[in-house]
């Protein structure tokens, strides 16, 4: 066989060979979006309303309707529910094995995802032709690919001459996102320029927002539990009340904001630990930066703490219990009483690891933490019994001088201030005199500690009953 006739054979036979190929791609990529979809209806507050396949050979067209359970607020202040927030999506699919002769992959979509309805319209006049969000996706076969979501800048009035007039402005932004087979673990990196909100009496803008995500589900068979690391940091942070307002006098700013939330796994049990920071915290002409506030949940059971998430959207989705919920507000925790009970039960953890800021008088602080050991639901009805079960402590740092200020600035003049602060200085006295209290440095400190039933303040036991005997 001559190379010419070699070529035109090899030709000819990836020619009937490609759209054997290509169908089963086109196979392959409705099989991962089925998976898809079938997580987004497993969430309580989705549904997919409505999908028209259409498949072809090479290509294939899908029209996707996502409805979202939504509440809004009635005139009389209880929560009801409202249309759902209806979002849909056009995915113009190439098959593989050679979408565009460009990579080598299952499929390429190009997504388009618009708004329907009032929000919808709302959009719409400020955005004109141009889709709500947009997405470039390649996926592999075996499910795995990555995502590039763009979104064109945006400003939407809400409400508009009403009390609850709402306006929102974002930078055009983008977000990558690199994802495993069945979506079982992802990355994702995010960034916004500028992000403004305004109602009547608050004016809010952020510059620089970035997100990072790095996560894995806990388990396979549960879509909306994720592990791992998130951050998210902002450059700045303005909030300031509009003078005719009813937040009029408000000035709030902070710099280099940060937040970390750390989600680690060992077998069935989760441990959050969260962190958030900010070098610059100016309240009016006073910075209190840094400051921090990290707090901490261990051992959480993972299937009890879905089974908790899922009651809780579907209380917030039920018109029932909203209107249960508008007559008696405690109604609403009736369904989540026993996987809260059952949380409870597994021995979690909760720590406040560090409250601070800085003051021109000092740094103070507040840490604590709790631990419930063995607690069983009918303990949970008997004081006693869960004193006895509950292990805690607490420790608190306050600069004097920052006590002074914040009780002398409700005076009306300096006579009474002084008055204020010598009344203050007697009560201090009276409390260092007592144990509650611990002067050293400027600073008013004090630790408690409650373990086995016995309250400790400063190391020195306290009559819980008594409250004077020590």
């Amino acid at each position: 066989m001559s190379r010419p006739t070699r070529i035109v054979a090899a030709l000819a036979a990836v020619a009937l060979i490609y759209p054997a190929a290509s169908w089963y791609s086109g196979t392959r990529i409705q099989q991962v979006l089925d998976e898809r979809y079938a997580d987004i209806q497993s969430h309580p507050a989705l549904k997919v309303s409505e999908r028209v396949y259409e498949r072809g050979f090479f290509s294939s067209t899908e029209k996707l309707k996502v409805d979202i359970a939504m509440t809004v607020t009635a005139e009389d202040g209880s929560l009801q529910m409202g249309e759902p927030l209806r979002m849909s999506v056009l995915n113009r699919i190439q098959h593989g094995p050679l979408p565009r002769l460009g990579t080598l992959a299952a499929a390429t979509l190009d997504s388009e995802l618009d708004v329907e309805g009032e929000a919808g319209a709302k959009l719409r006049e400020t955005l004109g032709d141009k889709p709500a969000l947009q997405a470039q996706t390649v996926v592999r076969f075996d499910g795995s690919g990555h995502s590039r979501m763009t979104t064109p800048a945006l400003e939407l009035e809400l409400a508009a001459d009403t009390e609850r007039a709402l306006r929102v402005a974002f930078s055009a932004f983008q977000a990558d996102i690199d994802f495993g087979p069945g979506m079982r673990q992802y990355t994702m990196k995010l960034g916004i320029d500028r992000f403004s909100m305004e109602d009547p009496s608050l004016r809010i803008v952020m510059s620089e927002l970035a997100l990072d995500a790095d996560q894995r589900r806990l388990f396979d068979d549960e879509a909306w539990l994720y592990v791992g690391k998130q951050r998210a940091t902002i450059a700045s942070l303005h909030a300031e009340g509009k003078d005719d307002g009813e937040m009029a006098g408000i000035d709030l700013q902070l710099e280099r904001l940060s937040y970390e939330v750390d989600a680690s796994a060992e077998g069935d049990y989760v441990d959050v630990i969260a962190m958030l920071g900010t070098e610059v915290l100016r309240v009016g002409g006073s910075d209190y930066g840094p400051a921090h506030y990290d707090f901490s949940i261990k051992h959480l059971h993972g299937r009890t703490l879905m089974e908790l998430y899922r009651s809780l959207i579907e209380v917030s989705s039920d018109p029932a219990q909203l209107a249960l919920q508008a007559e008696d507000p405690a109604a609403m925790f009736a369904p989540l009483a026993e996987p809260a009970l059952t949380l409870l039960a597994h021995d979690p953890e909760f720590s406040i690891d560090r409250i601070s800021f800085t003051s021109p008088h000092g740094t103070a602080s507040l840490s604590a933490h709790v631990n419930l050991k063995g607690i069983e639901p009918d303990e949970l009805n008997n004081p006693m019994m869960l004193l006895a079960k509950i292990n805690a402590a607490a420790e608190a740092s306050l600069p004097q001088g920052l006590v002074v200020a914040l009780i002398g600035a409700q005076a009306q003049s300096p006579q009474e201030a002084a008055v204020v602060a010598a009344q203050l200085q007697q009560q201090l006295d009276m409390l260092e005199a007592q144990g509650f209290i611990v002067r050293k440095g400027g600073q008013l400190g004090s630790r408690a500690a409650l373990s086995k039933g016995q309250l400790t303040i400063n190391g020195q036991p306290l009559d819980l009953f008594g409250l004077g005997g020590r």
